[in-house]
């Protein structure tokens, strides 16, 4: 029972100071094996003495234990047995002092290795940086598409004398204010220039008198300026009058003017006896019959394309194309803005005179298409002229000016031409249109108009013939759907002024619908829908961008078309504009409709809008 007794006061004890961890160094504790510590006496009071006397006197061994190790003591009870654990304890990181740190202050080795990594942090930053720059610049992007020229945004309006309300210049400035309503941008004046009673010019920088002068001609073009609009003048440089100061001196053979004309001695044969002077070759006038003269105060023949009071300058002579190309510089200085050039296929002849071969049409023998005219006409020699005559232009205007054709071009001839840079701008091969009658059917428009398109990228889209305008050869409703289906076609319409006031809001909205990305910039595909209806579609190139579908029914009967099949076109679309004669089932045309049921009259355009699918 005592037993139990003193079994049960030790396991108090150990119950209440097992948890209990005594830390002290080994100089405090001996580490003889043979050595009791009694229970409970946690202060070290019954060490043994000689251990107590090791300690006050300085025992080198525990010394050392001291300086080096701390030790923890734990008091274990096992089966009624107290044990002792005595285990070196871990020194804690208690890091440099203020003090210690200060030390390496001022140390030049520490100074310079701080120096050193303070400068490859920022070599390492701004290399980092200029990587990044480099593989933004350099990364490639997504060009920005070309800004387009006024007269590519614009459509073009030729403007005649009989459009003005005075007849004569100061009469045009009260038309610019319609045209600016019909977000036109684009003027070009018929040949202004002083005239003979034929038509043939005989000063290339004198105005028609009745017209006005340059002061009413500066004002005009003040007038368009305000308005943001630009004026471009229509020029023939082939040929002259005869009444011309130029040629009258050549004719007198005063230089420098006795070779800016084509003259040649004429062929002699003997007919009977008879000496007969014939021209020098083949050659026809596009009217008929010889493009050779004889003028008899020269004795020879001077070469004339056209009428025989419109005699050809020669432009195998480099002075006729700089004395050409100040004329340009005169207009440009007043202010105009560009040039459509007239006849320009006719500048130079074969030096040789070679006669022409002749064609395999069944014509007569003195019809002009009886030949093929390879010494006449469209030579590459053309080219070089009118490079000269675009870089004046371009540099006059700083880039911006217009330098193109009135004529159709083939495409093996523009090819030739702007072999090595862009020379003429609207490159047209409108025959299809100027020709046009309202029987123009809609094989015809997508052959002709896509075709075109690929090779000029482009053109000009030209409605009124040199003979016979639009309206001359088709009735005015129908006119108006084929102006109206042009105007969002990839290029430049060039209309007259009642071709712009006959249908004035279908107009209008479309010509600012060419403002937009999608008109200037986007794609085209072409159609044939129910074999009569000709469309086409433009889409944006960048998502959010409405499209366009433009339709024209060239059949004589009302039709339902689906159009759902052009790609991107969505389910729903929406009407924009139409022409006059589009026929409606109600008082107002419906603005949304199906892309699969589009309603259209004959002989109509209808103009719509769509979100592009992707």
């Amino acid at each position: 029972m005592e037993s139990g007794r003193d079994n049960g006061e030790v396991n108090g004890d150990v119950k209440e100071t097992s948890s209990s961890v005594v830390n002290t160094s080994k100089s405090e504790v001996s580490r003889d094996e043979g050595q009791h510590i009694a229970m409970g006496k946690q202060n070290g009071e019954d060490l043994d003495e000689d251990a107590q006397e090791r300690m006050l006197q300085g025992d080198d061994s525990t010394a050392k234990i001291t300086e080096k190790d701390n030790v923890e003591v734990k008091f274990i009870s096992e089966n009624g047995d107290v044990k002792i654990d005595i285990e070196p304890t871990k020194n804690a990181f208690a890091g440099m002092s203020k003090e210690e740190l200060m030390k390496f202050v001022n140390d030049p080795f520490w100074v310079r290795l701080r120096w050193a990594l303070f400068i490859f942090f920022w070599l390492l930053w701004a290399g980092m940086l200029a990587g990044a720059i480099a593989i933004i610049v350099m990364a490639p992007k997504c060009s920005a598409p070309e800004p387009k020229k006024v007269w590519e945004e614009s459509p073009i309006i030729q403007l005649d004398i009989s459009d003005s309300p005075s007849n004569d210049l100061n009469g045009l400035e009260s038309v610019l204010n319609d045209l600016k309503d019909q977000h036109i941008k684009a003027i070009s004046l018929s040949s202004i220039v002083k005239e003979d009673v034929n038509g043939a010019t005989e000063d290339f920088k004198t105005i028609k008198s009745k017209l006005g002068n340059v002061s009413d001609l500066e004002n005009l073009i003040k007038a368009a300026t305000e308005k943001d609009q630009q004026v471009f003048l229509e020029l023939d440089p082939n040929h002259s009058s005869v009444e011309h100061p130029w040629f009258k001196q050549s004719v007198e053979k005063q230089d420098p003017f006795t070779s800016y004309y084509v003259w040649a001695d004429g062929i002699t044969k003997s007919d009977n006896g008879k000496e007969r002077r014939s021209p020098p070759n083949n050659w026809l006038s596009v009217y008929g019959d010889s493009a050779w003269e004889w003028n008899e105060q020269r004795g020879q023949y001077y070469l004339h394309q056209f009428n025989k009071s419109q005699p050809d300058l020669n432009y195998s002579n480099p002075a006729v194309v700089k004395e050409f190309g100040d004329i340009l510089i005169h207009w440009l200085k007043l202010g105009i803005s560009g040039f459509r050039l007239a006849n320009t296929s006719f500048l130079t002849e074969d030096p040789q005179l070679r006669d022409e071969s002749r064609s395999l049409l069944p014509v007569e023998a003195n019809n002009y298409q009886s030949l093929v005219h390879v010494y006449t006409r469209d030579r590459p020699e053309n080219a070089a002229i009118l490079t000269k005559w675009q870089e004046i232009v371009r540099n006059e205007t700083d880039d911006k000016g217009l330098f193109a054709l009135q004529d159709d071009i083939s495409a093996d001839i523009l090819q030739v031409y702007n072999e090595k840079k862009t020379v003429i701008d609207l490159p047209q091969s409108s025959h299809f249109l100027t020709t046009a009658n309202a029987s123009i059917n809609a094989t015809v428009l997508r052959k002709s108009i896509s075709q075109w398109v690929n090779i000029a990228q482009w053109p000009a889209w030209n409605l009124n013939g040199k003979q016979h305008s639009l309206r001359d050869r088709m009735p005015g409703n129908v006119a108006d759907s084929i102006t109206l289906m042009t105007m969002l076609l990839p290029g430049t319409p060039i209309l007259r002024l009642n071709d712009v006031m006959s249908a004035k809001n279908a107009f209008a909205i479309l010509s600012n619908a060419r403002k937009g990305l999608t008109f200037l910039h986007g794609s085209t595909t072409f159609r044939i829908i129910n074999e009569t209806v000709f469309v086409y579609a433009r889409s944006g190139l960048r998502s959010g961008n409405p499209g366009y579908l433009v339709a024209y029914q060239t059949g004589d009967e009302s039709a339902i078309v689906d159009l759902s099949g052009i790609p991107r076109v969505s389910n729903e679309i929406n009407v924009v504009a139409y022409s006059p004669n589009y026929s409606r089932d109600t008082e107002i045309v419906r603005t949304k409709l199906n892309s699969n049921k589009v309603p259209i009259s004959p002989k109509s355009t209808l103009v719509l809008t769509f979100v592009p699918k992707e």
